[in-house]
């Protein structure tokens, strides 16, 4: 099988896995075969995201997650960043139907800040942010969501599938805010727009909303009636039917009749499916309620399970990012270790503080905006850990070791370059050897020592950080202390390196990214001068400068545009007589001394192209009458009468003016041009060298 026909066929069931999900499936695991056997990472990285997205589709949600995210990390590898986004919106979806919330937010902002490198706007955005808007109002953050909502508004020229979408979700904003005029108006127009569609789901989600209102609004009993028959009818696993409830339960509840919210949110409570933060949500609703009613113990009931639930909640969200590090061998052997030493408390208790202490330089780290932010946010998550007075790092590039980022105490400088045959250097050591060195009573000189305005520096130690199973560099930490750098402080070191090395990374690919783009933007602008220099060549004459005939016609449209207009056309009717005297080599100077001569002459409001070898065309307007037409050519004639040269008396140059005037003469360019051409031969003839057409 050819690897463009396998990659055509994903590429075509991309957009039909909504219809054939196991076909989708099947598909992509006889893909994934063959692309393995061959190395065809491009169409492993695309078959992974179909399988993905069919698994989606077929509810196995955990294996869509691992195809997912082994389609991310081959796209990442590629450089495919419009992929890589696809495959961060695919994840985020699963997270939303499995009702974990956070995770999906997550997701969605990774498949923004992916998108953000593109430059072009890619229609996932709109969708992205859509999503995203569904997800923070979910958790109840309706001003993050107005934010996203307003973020896409400018992009609104999209499907009126997607634009129905975008509505609805400004209708359930407007309904949180309470004004009814607006739900009314939003209302209608969600009416319209779902009318032409045929979309099941936007029709079940305006009917929630109609009911909706009627509890609200209208009639308490008739919109309870209404919302009790789709709740019959709707699939209780998707969770929007879930939070559309919820919400019209809510507004029950602050209704004349709070004993129909009471029953929405207990029979909410009892939904099979139902995602631990609405649960949650649920119960802290209900305990407002019974404390705004005095009844305290149903209210503790609730608040009771609220609180156990914020406990499950915050044990999921850290088995989650405990999952995201699996793949990493340090989190591996770490979470082995806490396996096999799980009923010693005390190293129990050490291994935990030392996970939440990578968990928090990892989080610290990876948020750096550059070298040096990196290292500040270092030194500080690792104090009590290690208190070093100096923190370096250093890239190692074309075989040379470059620290580029210094912090010592509260100054930041640059440091040196060390080549990497410095054997002695304990940095150059230690990439080669690939592990950390380090010594707590240090008094051989090294290459970045802190400048020994006090004590001397008496711990060091050195990290190779990783990337990519590959020595991308060094971070080094020194202190003025001795005994720094014990068991525990060296485990964290070892722990924490892949992280940095990930984190450093990133900072190096942001950096040359950057240089890149300034690189990128130079050439475009050198071929945008280019561009515009071949242009006027194009439609200039190369002798003397002027419009040449190749650029008349589009003259001549924006000169009618300026009707009526006069069109003189000059022709040297004695050049060969001068090329005689002359000779020919001389007639380029001949005909470039014409031309400035005329071009000095005319008005900023004229226009003079060269026309032909001899000729030249003037149009110009603002002249009435014969008279100012004749004025302006004797001017002309004069003009081109006087002496070529100072010392030699050649020939005077004698034109032939012939005049004529749009559109009384010809409506085109070329009925002008056949009236000019007959003119000048009757001015050639004519003693004044001026002929008008009358």
């Amino acid at each position: 099988m050819k690897q463009e026909q396998l990659h055509n066929d994903l590429m075509s069931m991309l957009t039909q896995i909504d219809e054939q999900p196991i076909q989708a499936q099947l598909l992509a695991e006889k893909a994934i075969l063959w692309a393995s056997r061959n190395g065809w990472i491009k169409t492993l990285a695309l078959a992974n995201l179909v399988a993905g997205k069919a698994n989606i589709q077929q509810q196995s949600y955990d294996i869509a997650v691992e195809s997912l995210q082994r389609a991310n990390t081959l796209f990442k590898d590629e450089g495919d960043f419009d992929r890589v986004a696809e495959g961060y919106y695919a994840l985020a979806s699963v997270y939303l139907r499995k009702g974990e919330y956070s995770q999906a937010i997550e997701q969605l902002r990774k498949s923004l800040s992916w998108l953000n490198r593109m430059e072009q706007q890619s229609e996932l955005v709109f969708l992205v942010r859509l999503l995203l808007g569904q997800a923070l109002m979910n958790l109840g953050y309706w001003s993050d969501a107005e934010q996203e909502l307003l973020s896409i508004q400018s992009m609104l020229d999209v499907s009126d599938e997607r634009l129905a979408q975008y509505q609805l979700l400004v209708l359930r904003l407007i309904f949180y805010r309470g004004d009814q005029r607006a739900v009314r108006e939003q209302l209608q127009l969600c009416r319209e727009l779902v009318a032409s569609l045929e979309s099941e789901t936007n029709r079940l989600i305006l009917d929630y909303y109609s009911a909706r209102y009627a509890c609200k609004y209208g009639k308490v009993r008739a919109g309870e009636k209404e919302l009790r028959s789709l709740w019959q009818g709707s699939d209780k696993s998707n969770s929007m039917v879930l939070y559309l409830c919820y919400e019209a339960a809510l507004d029950l509840l602050r209704s004349d009749y709070p004993q129909k919210g009471i029953y929405w949110l207990s029979a909410l409570l009892d939904e099979e499916h139902i995602p631990l933060s609405l649960k949650q949500q649920v119960h802290y609703s209900l305990a407002s309620f019974f404390v705004s009613h005095l009844s305290h113990e149903l209210a503790s009931e609730h608040f009771q399970a609220a609180a156990k639930l914020t406990n499950s909640i915050r044990d999921s969200e850290i088995n989650q990012q405990w999952a995201r590090y699996q793949a990493d061998e340090m989190f591996h052997e770490l979470r082995n270790q806490l396996a096999q030493h799980k009923k010693n408390n005390q190293i129990l208790a050490q291994s935990n503080a030392l996970l939440q202490a990578v968990n928090r330089i990892a989080l610290a780290v990876n948020a750096s905006v550059d070298e040096h932010s990196l290292l500040q946010r270092l030194r500080e998550q690792l104090s009590g850990w290690v208190d070093a007075d100096m923190v370096g790092i250093a890239e190692l590039s074309e075989e040379s070791l470059h620290f580029g980022a210094i912090i010592e105490d509260n100054r930041v400088f640059q440091g040196a370059t060390i080549p990497m045959s410095e054997e002695r250097a304990w940095s150059v050591q230690s990439v080669k050897q690939g592990r950390i060195l380090y010594d707590n009573d240090f008094v051989i000189s090294d290459e970045i020592l802190i400048e020994e305005f006090g004590s001397p520096v008496r711990s060091v130690a050195f990290v190779p950080l990783k990337w990519e199973n590959r020595v991308i560099g060094v971070l080094t930490l020194q202190s003025r202390q001795s005994d720094m750098f014990d068991t525990r402080s060296v485990s964290l070191l070892e722990y924490i390196s892949p992280v940095i090395g990930i984190a450093y990374a990133n900072q190096i690919s942001k950096r040359h990214t950057a240089e890149l783009k300034g690189q990128v933007s130079q050439q475009k602008q050198e071929l945008k001068d280019v561009r515009q220099l071949m242009a006027h060549m194009a439609d200039h004459d190369d002798l003397t400068g002027l419009p040449n005939r190749m650029s008349l016609p589009g003259h001549f449209e924006y000169w009618m545009l300026r009707a009526p207009f006069h069109c003189l056309l000059l022709q040297i009717a004695n050049l060969e007589e001068i090329n005689a005297a002359l000779g020919l080599s001389q007639e380029a100077d001949i005909i470039r001394i014409v031309s400035q001569r005329l071009e000095n002459r005319v008005r900023p409001e004229d226009l003079l192209v060269r026309v032909d070898r001899d000729q030249f065309m003037l149009m110009v307007n603002g002249m009435d009458s014969a008279e100012h037409l004749k004025e302006l050519a004797q001017q002309l004639l004069e003009l081109s009468e006087q002496p070529l040269r100072a010392k030699q008396q050649p020939p005077a140059i004698r034109l032939a003016i012939g005049i004529a005037t749009y559109p009384e003469h010809g409506e085109t360019i070329d009925e002008i041009m056949s009236m000019l051409t007959v003119a000048v031969a009757h001015a050639q003839e004519d003693k004044s060298s001026v002929f008008i057409i009358e």
